[in-house]
């Protein structure tokens, strides 16, 4: 960009007084010489020198040119360029991190909407867990899960069996049922419902 070229150089003459290029109340080459050794416009040498002259690094005299005013000067701008320069390498640093934070954001919120929309998938087929009572003239009575082909017939699972206040949770498929065993049952309603139809039936 023209603003960054034209600061760039005046940087650059600031650099060559303190280096002793062009000592104090010594006459700079004029604006068109300064044009033809950066390769740029007279116009964007005449906004370099302005930079300088306010921060009175040079002094333009009429009818004489560009005269170097104070090195110390000189070596004052060259400190806060470079602190201007750091200052915005943390801003286009903190840019880049912040766009990366943005990035990440959305990735969480598809995540985030993806792990939601399986949750209510999933929250859908795990309904709380039925407690289905085998009574005394259930065909039930006396036979095994394995036996009665509860999950097969109904879809239902059976995660645990009370008997007399004694809960037996992971019931295997050769455990025997008796009457007034309670049926920890997970389902959905018309596995249940099965499970309970099943029950019922009598010998």
């Amino acid at each position: 960009m023209e603003q960054a070229r034209y600061q760039e150089i005046a940087k650059e003459i600031a650099h060559a007084i303190v280096l002793g290029e062009f000592h104090e109340g010594e006459k700079i080459h004029g604006r068109s010489t300064l044009a033809g050794r950066f390769n740029v416009s007279p116009e964007t040498i005449r906004r370099a020198i302005a930079i300088l002259q306010s921060e009175g690094v040079v002094e333009v005299k009429q009818g004489i040119g560009i005269i170097v005013n104070s090195k110390t000067q000189a070596e004052r701008f060259l400190r806060f360029y470079n602190q201007k320069n750091e200052v915005q390498s943390f801003m286009d640093e903190l840019k880049t991190l912040m766009e990366k934070r943005r990035t990440i954001d959305r990735q969480i919120d598809s995540l985030l909407n993806r792990l939601a929309g399986y949750a209510d998938r999933f929250i859908a087929r795990w309904h709380d867990v039925a407690e289905i009572e085998v009574s005394a003239n259930s065909m039930a009575d006396g036979r095994t899960l394995r036996e009665l082909k509860l999950r097969e017939m109904t879809g239902a699972t059976v995660v645990g069996i009370v008997r007399n206040g004694i809960e037996n949770f992971s019931p295997g498929p050769d455990d025997i049922l008796k009457k007034g065993d309670i049926l920890l049952v997970v389902s959905t309603q018309e596995g249940r419902e099965k499970v309970e139809s099943l029950l019922q039936q009598r010998d």
